[in-house]
């Protein structure tokens, strides 16, 4: 890795990177081990910056509510404060001396399985709408708002990204909102900082224990 692999991995952890330099950046957290390693660090370095701000509530029924369209205006607007917001992040990282190269990893965050984990999949090629993906540890199940993501004749495949390895998941139906059971030893190591992915694969899922198709969406998973 070097310093400039270092500070990619850093811009694609703030949501800096666009169009087809994101989805380069994307695929590679799929092959190099080291480059995903580097990538969650970046958004667990991020995360601290958020521990002086005192937790709140969601109100009732927003988990529900997550993933519903909603009219462009809005949307717009949210875009706006998203953009502001890592804007101002980016700026702070400015001033950050990039680690140094022999910098490990915190260890896992020990959380109890009932937090409730949001990801906003952002498309790979910078256009559409986010797809939302609420993580429930207390029901042990991951639940997906999308519809159409993979085009006829091929499949839909979620991952988590682990330790720079990429672990499936399940299948997404074709549309509607899917609800996937975690397996035990996935739900218990689920935790802020790590890496959703959706890629498309042949019908039943990728052939490997890895995706074999393009990545077409990801995003950090952030307790709420």
């Amino acid at each position: 890795m070097t310093a400039e692999d270092d500070a990619l991995a850093g811009e694609l952890a703030l949501g800096l990177l666009e169009g087809d330099e994101r989805a380069q950046a994307l695929r590679r957290t799929l092959s190099d081990p080291d480059f995903a390693r580097a990538v969650e660090w970046w958004r667990v370095r991020f995360a601290d910056l958020l521990v002086e701000y005192r937790p709140v509530a969601a109100p009732a029924g927003l988990i529900d509510d997550i993933g519903v369209p909603t009219a462009p205006k809005t949307r717009g607007g949210l875009r706006l404060v998203v953009s502001s917001a890592l804007a101002a992040a980016a700026a702070a990282v400015l001033v950050m001396v990039l680690r140094p190269a022999e910098t490990v990893l915190p260890p896992p965050i020990d959380r109890a399985t009932t937090v409730t984990l949001l990801a906003a999949l952002q498309p790979s090629d910078g256009t559409g709408t986010p797809i939302s993906a609420v993580v429930d540890g207390g029901a042990g199940q991951v639940r997906v708002v999308a519809t159409g993501i993979a085009p006829a004749g091929k499949a839909a495949q979620l991952w988590v990204i682990r330790d720079g390895v990429p672990r499936s998941l399940g299948l997404l139906s074709g549309s509607g909102t899917t609800r996937l059971a975690l397996p035990p030893t996935e739900r218990a190591a689920l935790q802020p900082g790590l890496v959703l992915a959706i890629s498309i694969e042949p019908p039943g899922g990728s052939p490997k224990a890895t995706p074999t198709g393009p990545v077409v969406a990801s995003g950090p998973l952030t307790a709420i």
